[in-house]
């Protein structure tokens, strides 16, 4: 097993131009590149051109924004039908580190029961702040979740489990493949290997003595948000280890929102629209961003 035996798999949307040193970056780690474009605009469809003739990236252009799910799913596809053990996935923004595959592998390697894991994590740091994106464990130390971008997963569980959740366009889309996994008896993996991942918009305060990060994600992104968490609450009310933290984290958002956030009405008003399409099994894509 190396790391040529890993596709990396990579989805853009109107990206700054900056993601093409990522994308170098991670090309020179791995067998192979599949960069999965929904509906960018012209000077982002240039540069895909560039780095397909430079690199000899596979380049999947859609002429919309499918949502990250079915752009994942596509990727990971060709990945299979390409012959690959491994999927590495990556966001526009992620930028890895040095020996980032290799290590990513020897965690596998060394793990107690290789057959039972389906997603290695990184370390993902800010690239701003260079703060530690802690993983949510249980009680007994066990990764609940990992975000998709930097996570390396064998083809074979993904087959076995099935590919990512379009219904949910976009949003806790890693949450449901996350709890899937688990739901299987399969396991999450952390490794030491670092990512370096831009947090978007987000802010860090203090209030009462408190420290926090505040995430300012548009109006939109919290109707999927908001409906993607309750759908999935529902989903897999059973997994008790994660239920009763993201039943906290949704409160806790709340209040970060209506304390430190712009746009209090808008987002409170999408937040209301994403709750009742969750209470009417309203999926797919329904507001564009």
């Amino acid at each position: 097993m190396t790391a040529q035996s890993v596709c990396a798999v990579i989805v853009t949307y109107n990206p700054q131009p900056t993601f093409i040193d990522n994308i170098v970056a991670v090309a020179a780690q791995v067998g192979h590149v599949v960069l999965v474009d929904n509906g960018s605009s012209g000077e982002t469809q240039r540069h895909l051109q560039e780095l397909e003739t430079r690199l000899g990236c596979k380049v999947i252009r859609n002429h919309q924004n499918l949502g990250i799910a079915a752009a994942l799913n596509l990727g990971v596809n060709h990945a299979i039908r390409a012959g690959f053990d491994w999927v590495a996935a990556f966001d526009q923004d992620s930028c890895v580190s040095d020996g980032f595959i290799s290590q990513m592998l020897e965690t596998y390697q060394r793990a107690a029961h290789p057959e039972k894991v389906a997603i290695i994590a990184p370390t993902c740091v800010d690239r701003e702040s260079r703060i530690r994106i802690r993983m949510l464990r249980s009680s007994n130390g066990k990764v609940l979740l990992a975000m998709t971008s930097g996570s390396m997963m064998p083809l074979s569980a993904i087959r076995d489990v099935g590919g990512f959740d379009e219904s949910l366009f976009m949003d806790y889309v890693d949450v449901e493949f996350c709890l899937r996994v688990r739901q299987r008896g399969m396991l999450i993996l952390q490794s030491p290997a670092v990512l370096f991942h831009a947090l978007g918009r987000t802010t860090f305060h203090n209030f009462l003595g408190l420290a926090f990060g505040v995430t300012n994600h548009s109006a939109g992104r919290r109707y999927y948000i908001t409906r993607n968490r309750l759908l999935l609450l529902r989903r897999y009310a059973a997994d008790w280890p994660w239920t009763w933290r993201e039943s906290r984290s949704m409160l806790f958002d709340a209040a970060k929102i209506v304390l430190m956030e712009d746009n209090k009405w808008q987002k409170c008003r999408a937040m209301a629209m994403g709750t009742t399409d969750a209470l009417r099994g309203k999926v797919g894509k329904q507001i564009e961003l």
